[in-house]
């Protein structure tokens, strides 16, 4: 008899638990990596709902994900559960910005950036999945109760930092009381 014929049980069993692992991980990774950064970001808030001013990021920086040293980066951690969140920024640098929502599974869902728009800032609600009541101006619907609001701004010219830091510091993050 064969090695194969004797041992096929635990053959399939192994290829059968390898299959399953890979499935899970494949399937929690970005939900766990996303949670991790999260609750970084929170703690470093202090809470939830409140934008986060970061330092310019160095080789050493890992608060988001492989950073630029030529961004700054503002970021939010956002809670639904209490109702939405309104995120805003007015007199934004005259250089390249963007605000970029994630949802809990690290998935891009919305972004705007200094083109697109036209006022030289951002006034939006981000709602619950499960928002039926409406609600004035932009809104924005996330795929889940928390998530991520990522500002990144362009340093454009070294001269410019401390105006650039300034203005990108307009960005805010926090509960709607509409």
């Amino acid at each position: 008899m064969s090695a194969l014929r004797r041992n096929w049980a635990w053959i399939a069993a192994t290829l059968l638990l390898a299959a399953a692992v890979h499935v899970a991980s494949v399937m929690l990774t970005p939900h766990v990596i996303m949670a991790l950064t999260m609750r970084g970001i929170a703690s470093r808030a202090g809470l939830l709902n409140h934008m986060v001013h970061g330092r310019r990021p160095t080789a050493a920086s890992r608060g988001v994900v492989r950073p630029s040293p030529d961004l700054l980066y503002s970021s939010c951690v956002y809670d639904l559960s209490g109702g939405p969140v309104r995120v805003h920024a007015s007199g934004m640098p005259a250089t390249y910005w963007s605000v970029s929502l994630f949802d809990a599974d690290t998935d891009n869902f919305y972004v705007v950036n200094d083109r697109q728009a036209k006022t030289g800032g951002v006034d939006f609600l981000i709602v619950p999945p499960s928002q039926d009541r409406p609600l004035p101006g932009n809104v924005v619907r996330s795929p889940s109760l928390r998530g991520l609001v990522l500002v990144r701004t362009l340093i454009d010219d070294e001269r410019h930092v401390a105006a650039i830091d300034a203005a990108r510091r307009h960005a805010a993050c926090e509960a709607y009381r509409g």
